[in-house]
């Protein structure tokens, strides 16, 4: 398959889920945006962001969901900000928080392959990729070469991510798990991961879903791939806390790295 046909199939899939998890959202995002300074991001990423400071800048998010860290990231003190993702659902929703919050978010319904760099280039301060956005990608470094093209000179990157290592593991609901740590697939696995069991992350409800279709990648070809765009990474650590919703079984063993946060500074 070509990427656009894993894409496609990937947006039909996150359109389904979407009101799902808009139902099972113990958060009402239309009430809580109202605050003033309100946001969903945690504590380790609060301090990265406070770090690089978010004053006067332009941020964006790809794989940006339904907006809630955008909007986020302009409570706590970015200038604006614009967020791409490929729900159409997941952006009606982002657009009308925006709306109802007031917040100066613009939110833009494309595949990241598709990203217009004639409108987007050089344009942004600041580009966070969250949890759960790398493993859609089939292309890292046509992805990455956009994200560099957008960010300005000294522009950062900003990764808050799930570990690869995680997905060798099996989850307790598969037929290969046995124990919380036990080894069941390739680091190395090259074809795609291929699933109609729902993505529904929030309310953990399966269905009957739609064909979607994510990826593994090893650190280095997320590393590589994010150098060789002309971002130098700056700063790489690991952490031993779970940001999927997915391995809070594994966390308890606090023996494997769950979690990472990069940050790179475009040349």
């Amino acid at each position: 398959m070509d990427i656009k046909s894993y894409t496609e199939s990937n947006r039909e899939a996150w359109n389904e889920v979407n009101p799902i998890h808009q139902e099972h959202n113990p958060v009402n995002l239309k009430e809580v945006f109202l605050e003033k300074g309100y946001s969903t991001l945690d504590t380790p990423i609060t301090e990265v962001f406070q770090r690089l400071g978010l004053e006067g800048k332009q941020v964006a998010q790809v794989c940006c969901n339904n907006g809630r860290e955008v909007l986020s990231l302009v409570n706590l003190g970015a200038i604006s900000g614009t967020g791409f993702d490929i729900s159409d659902h997941a952006i009606k929703e982002a657009q009308e928080l925006a709306e109802i919050s007031g917040l100066p978010c613009k939110f833009i319904r494309t595949d990241v392959y598709d990203i217009d760099l004639n409108e987007h280039n050089s344009k942004y301060d600041l580009i966070y990729i969250s949890i759960g956005a790398i493993t859609w990608l089939p292309d890292l470094p046509k992805f990455f070469n956009i994200v560099s093209n957008m960010l300005k000179h000294d522009g950062n990157l900003v990764i808050y991510e799930m570990h690869p290592l995680l997905n060798m593991l099996p989850l307790e609901d598969e037929p290969e798990f046995e124990h919380a740590l036990k080894i069941a697939h390739s680091y190395f696995k090259s074809d795609p991961w291929v699933s109609n069991g729902g993505i529904d992350y929030v309310g953990h409800t399966t269905y009957e879903a739609k064909t979607n279709y994510s990826f593994s990648h090893t650190l280095a070809s997320i590393f590589n791939a994010i150098i060789q765009s002309g971002i130098h990474i700056t700063q790489y650590e690991e952490n031993k806390y779970d940001i999927s919703c997915t391995f809070a079984h594994v966390e308890k063993e606090q023996k494997l790295p769950m979690s990472f946060i990069l940050i790179g500074t475009k040349a």
